[in-house]
């Protein structure tokens, strides 16, 4: 196209050039007459057509670049007659660049529907903003979640509800918060995601809203069910004794004329017994309030390692007395968390303790205590034993309340524990491979 465009530019200069010579022989031999007027109209037609020539090639880049700017590819460049060539040339290349943005447009809005396919048809809510806060999305999901067809905007989130404005404003990638509502008397209970996307001009915020009431209504209910079955057992077996016991010291105290001194022996025994088991049973109700009366913490800046190191110091003698070595496996790089010193002492503890009874008896018995920065940056603090690890039925009950495998345990060390971390914002799990190894970690 370029060659025959340049071929005919070419031409046409050699055109005006041959009648400029003409006419100025012409003129300088002949003078003014009637062919040298022919001349210099055919040179004024020759200059006309090429600039009419460029005009047009102008026009046509023009016409077809302002089509792109505006995604007008329903344009077809038609064919011109043979003298046209060139423009046949460029008319192909503007036919064959539309084409190409006609696919591309097309496999984006292929694209775009399936998108907007999965969008509508995901159970989460989603609705996103603009940079200035215009709401660009928002899905059925979301409008049959929260009664809602439509938020113009995030500063219209706080006119239906302050609680979840503030959350959609101030929540940060990679973090879930919760929000609690009620929409048409129903109580629901909102887990938030967000995700920033960034475009050439613009940055979109996409949050995602799921209701999570029901699966806390299913895990309180479990939690209370267990909670119930590990009270009765324990109840249960301090109450019948007990009324077993004053049954008999009736049956004794019913019997005609005075008691003898066997008799009153046995009642003495009986009554002690009832007083043993009482007081069991005190202080297992001791014990039980004491899950429901955990401080609130008071929060300060611990150095992971300072914290891990104190409380070795001060199991150091339970260590030395089973021959527990201790492993320690710290950053070189100091690690500082917001807690309270006791608190988060007082579950170290427990841990420690539960590790300590682990490996009781074990060959080349090993404690590891570790800290670290997961890959979402959240801290981590792990106590590792080599004991016999703990069975998956186990696991599943072992931060039950009163639940323990221990003979002489209470079976609250680590349910307080979990409760402790849950008040710092945490969470507090175990993994085990039964005759390997134990692990307990603590995210805060």
């Amino acid at each position: 196209m370029v060659k025959h465009f340049h071929r005919r530019i070419i031409a046409h200069l050699l055109v005006i050039l041959a009648l400029m010579s003409v006419a100025f022989w012409w003129y300088t031999q002949r003078g003014a007459d009637l062919p040298l007027a022919l001349l210099i109209a055919g040179l004024v037609a020759a200059v006309a057509s090429l600039i009419r020539l460029v005009d047009r090639t102008n026009k046509e880049l023009a016409d077809f670049l302002l089509n792109i700017k505006y995604d007008d590819y329903a344009v077809q460049y038609r064919k011109e007659k043979m003298e046209a060539e060139s423009f046949n040339d460029l008319h192909d290349a503007f036919n064959t660049v539309t084409d190409k943005f006609r696919s591309i447009r097309s496999q984006k809005e292929a694209q775009f529907q399936m998108l907007q396919a999965i969008v509508e048809n995901v159970d989460s809510g989603l609705i996103c903003f603009d940079g200035q806060g215009k709401t660009v999305l928002m899905n059925r999901a979301l409008q049959s979640l929260l009664r809602k067809s439509y938020f113009p905007n995030l500063a219209s989130v706080s006119r239906y509800h302050e609680g979840l404005h503030d959350t959609l404003q101030h929540i940060q990638p990679g973090e879930r918060k919760l929000v609690k509502l009620v929409v048409a008397d129903q109580m629901l209970q909102l887990a938030v995601r967000t995700a920033t996307l960034k475009f050439a001009d613009d940055i979109m915020h996409l949050y995602a809203l799921h209701n999570i009431q029901s699966e806390l209504e299913d895990q309180e209910m479990a939690s209370w069910q267990k909670l119930i079955r590990i009270l009765t057992h324990e109840i249960m077996n301090s109450v019948a004794p007990i009324v077993s016991l004053t049954a008999t010291a009736g049956d004794m105290l019913a019997q005609p004329g005075p008691l003898s001194a066997d008799t009153l022996q046995e009642l003495r025994t009986a009554i002690a017994a009832i007083q043993k088991r009482s007081e069991g049973l005190l202080h297992f109700t001791e014990t039980y309030r004491q899950l429901t009366k955990i401080p609130t913490p008071r929060f300060a800046p611990i150095d992971v390692a300072e914290l891990l190191d104190r409380v070795t110091t001060l199991l150091s003698p339970s260590f030395s007395e089973h021959r527990i070595t201790v492993s320690k496996e710290y950053l070189a790089n100091p690690i500082v968390i917001q807690a309270d010193p006791e608190l988060m002492e007082q579950v170290l503890i427990n841990l420690l303790h539960n590790a300590v009874y682990a490996v009781t008896g074990v060959t080349d018995p090993m404690i590891t205590l570790r800290f670290f920065k997961d890959q979402e940056g959240i801290t981590a603090i792990q106590v590792e034993d080599n004991g016999p690890g703990i069975t998956p039925e186990v696991q599943e009950q072992i931060f039950t309340p009163f639940f323990t495998t221990k003979k002489e345990g209470s079976g609250i060390g680590l349910s307080l524990s979990r409760q402790i971390v849950h008040l710092h914002k945490g969470s507090l799990s175990v993994v085990s491979k039964p005759g390997e190894i134990t692990i307990f970690t603590i995210r805060i």
